[in-house]
């Protein structure tokens, strides 16, 4: 039976499936049935102690079953949940609680203030608190707040609605196959989207969320694992790194018992793709492209036929792709010569940024949500990601996608980087240049002929500049406009 919350199937599941698993940790566990009625028993105690239906309550995460217990019963006495993460600091707190005019907060720690409830005083007054008895939240009630970054500098709060929530758990469990008794492995952050929305998406299915806090302790996976015998994890490519860092090719062991592997929150080295590729043969290996705004919104396995240059996957089963040019206009056919505008709608779309009418207004466009990302569908159904409008380059009328040709040029094996970029010209407005860093024996009249081989003539470069290294962020991301004017100095150089 479809339900209007995740909270819906929890209470649903606790009916159906009581005896199974629906959250653990290394030494603790609960069922559908437990987890429902503590989540019941805690509304109870949050009404007792004065919070009660429209408060905004800041939760700092503390990354266990206590801590989902009181997010799951600030939304069942429908409060508006804040979660905020664990290393967050206590002035920080304070900033965000007026920011949100929030009535309490709750945490480890008291902050100085505002109201504060302890997180243990609260699940120590459980055992003698009755069970609240509510009606469950409706589709378009507010869910949470969220943040699009952490919460130590400038963030925007984006306003989720419960119908939100079971839209993009829908997504997940269609993209990844997962089936009904899945049991994953959460070691991200249940204050961010992508932990948050992995967890939902098993509560959604009816499987088991087994929680870790971060990777430091890899010896925890393991023994995860092998205790619930999971059968899926949701990982960041840092998580990932630290797994082969600390444990080899450990992972291998369980390639037969993993059924998929998530990757999500930012760019995966390509290093460690191939070596997972290598290591889970049989495995599913996805990679999401969503945002908090509009969440899985595409999905790819990157372990199939799908792994295209520029392919960020298929859209889910309830987003709703739309195309536009850059005066706003609907496109209705794209293809690899003509990208345009993407932009997201449907059921997973955010209510809007909470007390910022005029970013929502720039965001937001008749229930879309507008990117800066242009991208086509290829003739196989599948969203090929050309770049950001800013970076496209305009030659002569002919829109080049520097990834594209910078995948190509990688491949030859006496060049150790390179970054695909333009420089101003008289006639067209704009050349394509590339600035590349050589090994050994590097030949640039051989690398160009191995260029010319595989892409068209319009798309070569029409002058090659050189470094020791390329500027990218500590994600491992090109920095496009330092790029540009370090070619910009260079031509001044050679002047």
């Amino acid at each position: 039976m479809k339900q209007e919350s995740v909270l819906g199937y929890i209470c649903q599941y606790a009916k159906e499936q009581p005896d199974a698993l629906a959250v653990c940790e290394l030494r603790k566990k609960v069922t559908y049935q437990e987890y429902w009625y503590l989540i019941k028993k805690m509304a109870a105690v949050l009404l007792k102690q004065g919070m009660k239906k429209g408060d905004h309550v800041l939760l700092k995460c503390t990354q266990n079953i206590n801590y989902l217990v009181i997010f799951s019963a600030l939304q069942y006495i429908r409060a508006l949940v804040i979660p905020v993460e664990k290393g967050t600091k206590p002035e920080r707190i304070t900033e965000i609680a007026e920011w949100v005019d929030a009535h309490c907060v709750i945490a480890d720690i008291d902050i100085e203030g505002i109201r504060t409830f302890q997180i243990k005083e609260l699940m120590g007054l459980i055992e003698d608190a009755e069970e609240a008895d509510l009606p469950l939240p409706q589709a378009d009630e507010r869910s949470m707040l969220l943040f699009t970054t952490g919460t130590t500098g400038q963030s925007k709060g984006v306003l989720i609605r419960h119908k939100n929530d079971v839209a993009i758990a829908e997504n997940v469990i269609e993209g990844t196959h997962m089936r009904k008794q899945n049991v994953e492995i959460i070691p991200m952050p249940l204050n961010h989207a992508y932990g948050l929305r992995r967890y939902q998406s098993d509560m959604v299915r009816g499987g088991t969320v087994c929680l870790m806090d971060g990777m430091v302790f890899v010896g925890v996976l393991w023994k995860l694992l092998d205790t619930y015998h999971a059968t899926a994890m949701a990982l960041s490519p840092a998580s990932l790194n630290m797994v082969f860092q600390l444990s080899g090719d450990r992972i291998a062991e369980y390639a037969n018992q993993l059924d998929y592997i998530q990757i999500g929150s930012a760019p995966l080295q390509e290093a460690d793709k191939q070596r997972l590729l290598q290591l889970m043969p049989q495995t599913r290996l996805y990679n999401f492209y969503g945002a908090s705004e509009a969440g899985c919104s595409c999905i790819l396995d990157f372990n199939s036929e799908d792994d295209k240059t520029g392919c960020i996957g298929r859209p889910t089963v309830n987003s709703i792709i739309r195309f536009m040019d850059e005066a706003g206009n609907p496109v209705k056919k794209t293809d690899k010569d003509h990208p345009a505008l993407l932009s997201w709608g449907g059921a997973i779309v955010m209510e809007g940024y909470y007390k910022e009418p005029e970013l929502t207004k720039d965001t937001l466009e008749d229930g879309f949500v507008k990117t800066k990302d242009m991208a086509y569908l290829d003739e196989e159904g599948r969203c090929i990601l050309v770049g950001r409008a800013d970076d496209i380059i305009n030659y002569g009328g002919s829109k080049i996608s520097p990834a594209e040709i910078e995948d190509c040029a990688r491949g030859y094996e006496k060049i150790a980087d390179c970054a695909y970029t333009s420089k101003t010209d008289p006639i067209t407005g704009e050349v394509p240049v590339m600035l590349v860093v050589k090994k050994e024996a590097y030949d640039e009249a051989e690398f160009l002929n191995y260029l010319q081989a595989r892409v068209e003539a319009y798309k070569l470069p029409r002058a090659i500049y050189y470094t020791d290294q390329l500027p990218k962020t500590f994600k491992g991301s090109l920095l496009r406009k330092e790029i540009r004017q370090y070619i910009k100095e260079s031509e001044r150089k050679d002047a």
